[in-house]
């Protein structure tokens, strides 16, 4: 009953609009959202030709497109209309800032996303091989991806300025990555967090490994003796683990949200760091 009278009133409210003169419609529409603007479109003929306007797309577009575009290391596509553009730029990310970052439009609100590569990111010792290589990839967007290969202490670090991102947006930082070998990586999760300006907000605990891919044991030397230290794949069992492993600051992690990487459609994993609300200030991920 709810859904048949939730149906007639956008009817309602379609039939309203296909009424109204071309340029009122587009002005009613440019208030609205991409995926709104394409409903409408659907539901009425009338309306179609406003859906496609390139003054209600431009409304979708971020304000300072041209100056980000201008920093793409390879042309954008002509595009006949400004829905065109902005369907590409949700579908194919471009490489900006002498290819340090990708950016990219969210399909459903058209808020700006960006990509940090790893050339752009905080890493110790990337310069010394002993511990991180540079390589190419044929699976990533970036012309190098850090390979690393072994180090004491593994700290991650990335920024980015507020002015880039869409304002008053809640935006949540990933960490994407690939394993050829996990050794390290079984036995003890990672603390992450996401801040602004210098702020810790959200910290949170994540395995790199998936729970499908990680051990129910894995044996380590501590004070020279061989300790069984038993996974925790759940939520219950990460509470045993932590009382266990975890000291000092650490044991207030113990009420945090625990995260597990997930498969991106593109092979690669991805762990979610955190979630932050963008007003006017720097972000620390």
């Amino acid at each position: 009953m709810g859904n048949e009278r939730s149906k007639k009133v956008k009817k309602s409210n379609c039939n309203c609009l296909s009424l109204l003169p071309g340029d009122c419609a587009e002005k009613i529409l440019g208030f609205t959202s991409p995926v709104d603007v394409c409903r409408f479109s659907l539901v009425s003929k009338s309306l179609q030709s406003a859906a496609v306007s390139d003054s209600v797309w431009e409304k979708f577009l971020p304000s300072d497109l041209q100056s980000i575009i201008a920093t793409s290391l390879s042309p954008i596509p002509h595009f006949p209309l400004k829905k065109d553009l902005y369907v590409y730029l949700c579908h194919y990310p471009i490489l900006i800032d002498a290819g340090l970052k990708s950016f990219s439009l969210e399909k459903w609100t058209g808020k700006k996303c960006y990509f940090l590569g790893a050339r752009d990111l905080n890493l110790p010792w990337s310069d010394v091989a002993q511990y991180w290589n540079w390589i190419s990839r044929p699976d990533s967007r970036f012309p190098e991806v850090a390979k690393l290969n072994q180090v004491w202490v593994l700290d991650i670090q990335g920024t980015i300025r507020a002015g880039v991102l869409s304002p008053q947006t809640s935006y949540s930082a990933y960490l994407v990555y690939k394993f050829e070998d996990v050794y390290g990586f079984y036995h003890r999760p990672l603390v992450v967090s996401v801040g602004v300006s210098g702020f810790q907000l959200d910290q949170r605990i994540t395995f790199m490994l998936p729970v499908e891919r990680r051990p129910q044991q894995y044996y380590h030397i501590e004070d020279g003796n061989w300790e069984s230290v038993y996974l925790p794949s759940y939520p219950q069992q990460l509470l045993h683990w932590q009382r266990r492993h975890m000291q000092g600051n650490d044991a207030s992690l113990m009420q945090s949200f625990v995260q597990h990487p997930k498969l991106r459609d593109d092979g690669w994993l991805e762990v979610e760091l955190g979630e932050f609300f963008l007003l006017e200030m720097k972000m620390i991920a």
